[in-house]
């Protein structure tokens, strides 16, 4: 794993982040890692960037254990993961579920027609289609405009310049069934992933199937073209979110999810002559997602409910840089539309109230920043102003600078601005929807210090958050409204360290202290979270990787009394030990052990975590 601090600033109109190149780990030192970033069109020294981000390599994703991105989220830094029935929630320090935006290969897929406001269900992504992972944090609105409050999860599938075929099947833990077929040719790369489990111990059941393609081209001199093109169909039985699950519930009876998802764009960049440069893209999205759930009894808090949404934008951006000796500017216009509708109905004392709903905003925004480089101080700046159809415009903005104090130290440091708008759930919800929402706004900052050497590199940093404006269900109103404060403030420390040449150790630690101005319960997010993953390089065809994870306690509701209960969830540990076998130059065997002590905790009310579990996965590649 490697924790890096990247800028966002320069970035905005962009698929940020996505498809980056960056040295492995295992290769040599001195080779500067860079990230390609398209709002600035060439790849980017992590040492002149300012804000921090999180990368995980194919490798790394490989040795860890799980089926979903949702099992490989769990393992950065700062986020913590929580799953209940056919809800997830993911907190980035602290932060809301539907305050990170998620993109795949650089598409943004949250759903503002979900009941979380803008979340995306990150168990319909099988961990074996997954080739990076970044994750960009704090406040990035500059650059994305709204949602971006909390930061970016960028899920990249594709290797770039990646020729042959790999094919891979495997039976995880608990029955977890996973596949897998990818092939390159020249410029285009096409895959299949199907991740089928069994029932769970918690009493889940899911499918995912999966058919992505994506292309390079060069179409003129000094130009770039990428295409890509993604289906998910996903079912999913589970016990509804707060019915106590399988442990209190009070009936075996299961929500059952369906959703099919549709993702594309293109990307066309053109180098005019040396000091500009400019690019153009399109992308597409459509999601269907039904949904039935029986209820909790008594049904007064959590009544049955049905449910077919569709959700689907197009988006369309114009990038321009130029470079002036020392000065780097960036800007252009993004235009976005969004559609969504609803039918369905809650059932309640014996009638079927409908929730139909057909709802349709625009989003025109136009973004300028810059770069200074002197020596060994880089300082960025960034502005976005975002017009949205019956709301206010909104103005976002970012400052941030890195200084290299020696060849192995530098600090960094940023303060920024976000929002983001009421989904559109929570707009037009015939139930408790509000069409007088107002954005909700942040403020954030991060403050850092990084040293390397040849064999350690350790990273800490300081961050400082503020959420107005929070949008809130009042009982009293019976409707969600606009009163919430969060203030939230926390460090981060990550380590690592080549032992000797076998061994390698790695490690981080989280700390978030929240304060809410109105007594909002904030379940699932503990104070204290760290890792610990320990790099043995048994053979030189046999790698063991065990990793420790330690959550805090955390709050947690339930509603399977029939009653809204409030408790608390107590710490736990795991250990997960993974072992990978090169059994020839084309046939690779991974070992999965899960919970290797057999720990019992609970991830929400009700819910248990994972068992002891074995599973393994075979690949087969050939070039």
């Amino acid at each position: 794993m490697r924790f890096t601090t990247a800028t966002t600033l320069p970035l905005f109109l962009c698929i940020a982040v996505s498809h980056a190149q960056a040295s492995e780990m295992a290769e040599d030192n001195n080779k500067t890692e860079v990230i390609e970033i398209y709002g600035n069109f060439q790849p980017k020294p992590v040492t002149q960037m300012a804000s921090p981000i999180y990368v995980l390599s194919a490798q790394e994703i490989r040795s860890m254990v799980g089926a979903t991105a949702l099992d490989v989220l769990a393992q950065i830094p700062s986020m913590t993961v929580q799953k209940s029935g056919a809800v997830q929630e993911i907190f980035l320090r602290g932060a809301e579920t539907n305050f990170v935006i998620v993109q795949i290969d650089g598409v943004q897929v949250n759903n503002p027609l979900d009941t979380r406001g803008g979340s995306f269900d990150l168990s319909s992504v099988s961990k074996s289609a997954l080739q990076r992972v970044e994750v960009i944090k704090g406040a990035q609105s500059s650059i994305y405009g709204s949602d971006a409050i909390a930061g970016v999860v960028n899920l990249i599938t594709f290797a770039p310049n990646t020729t042959g075929t790999e094919l891979s099947v495997g039976v995880l833990p608990k029955g977890q069934k996973v596949a897998k077929a990818m092939v390159g040719a020249g410029n285009i790369q096409g895959r299949f992933s199907l991740l089928d489990s069994d029932r769970q111990p918690n009493g889940d059941e899911q499918r995912s199937l999966e058919f992505a393609v994506q292309g390079d081209f060069s179409l003129f001199d000094n130009s770039s073209t990428r295409f890509n093109a993604r289906y998910n169909d996903y079912k999913q039985h589970a016990y509804a979110d707060q019915s106590g699950g399988v442990i209190y519930a009070p009936t075996s009876t299961r929500d059952d999810k369906q959703s099919e998802l549709v993702t594309a764009s293109i990307r066309h960049h053109q180098a005019i002559n040396s000091w500009y440069e400019l690019a153009a893209q399109a992308e597409i999205y459509q999601i269907d997602d039904n949904l039935f759930s029986a209820g909790i009894a008594p049904y007064t808090n959590a009544p049955p409910t049905e449910s077919s949404n569709q959700y689907d934008y197009y988006k369309l951006r114009w990038l321009n840089m130029m470079s002036f000796d020392k000065v780097r500017v960036t800007a252009g216009v993004d235009y976005k539309n969004e559609q969504g509708e609803a039918s369905g109905f809650i059932s309640l004392y014996g009638s079927d109230i409908p929730t139909n709903y057909d709802i349709e905003r625009d989003t025109i925004a136009g973004f300028i920043d810059a770069q200074w480089s002197y020596d060994t101080l880089t300082l960025f700046t960034g502005l976005r102003h975002d017009d949205t159809q019956d709301f206010n415009s909104e103005n976002t903005w970012k400052l941030g600078g890195v200084y290299q104090l020696s060849e192995q130290v530098r600090v960094f440091a940023n303060v920024g601005s976000a929002f983001k708008l009421p989904s559109l759930y929570a707009l037009s919800n015939n139930m408790i929807g509000n069409p007088n929402l107002k954005p909700e706004q942040a403020t954030n900052k991060d403050v850092g210090v990084e040293w390397n050497s040849d064999n350690s590199e350790v990273n800490a940093s300081l961050f400082f958050y503020k959420y107005t404006n929070l949008v809130d269900f009042d009982g009293q109103a019976f409707s969600l409204v606009n009163r919430s404060n969060i203030e939230g403030r926390g460090a981060e420390l990550f380590a690592s360290h080549q032992v000797s040449e076998r061994i390698s150790i790695q490690g981080d630690i989280t700390y978030v202290d929240l304060d809410t101005k109105n007594g909002e319960i904030l379940t699932g997010r503990p104070e204290w979270q760290g890792r610990l993953a320990v790099n043995y390089q048994v053979t030189d065809d046999v790698v063991t990787v065990a990793r420790f994870n330690y959550v805090g306690s955390t709050e947690a509701t339930s509603l399977y009394t029939g009653e809204f209960e409030q408790s608390e969830l107590t710490s736990y540990n795991k250990v997960n030990i993974t072992t990978t076998w090169a059994m020839s130059d084309q046939h690779t065997l991974d070992i999965y052990l899960e919970n290797v002590f057999d720990k019992n905790y609970q991830v929400a009310v009700g819910v248990p975590g994972p068992e002891l579990g074995v599973g393994m996965q075979l690949s087969w590649r050939t070039n």
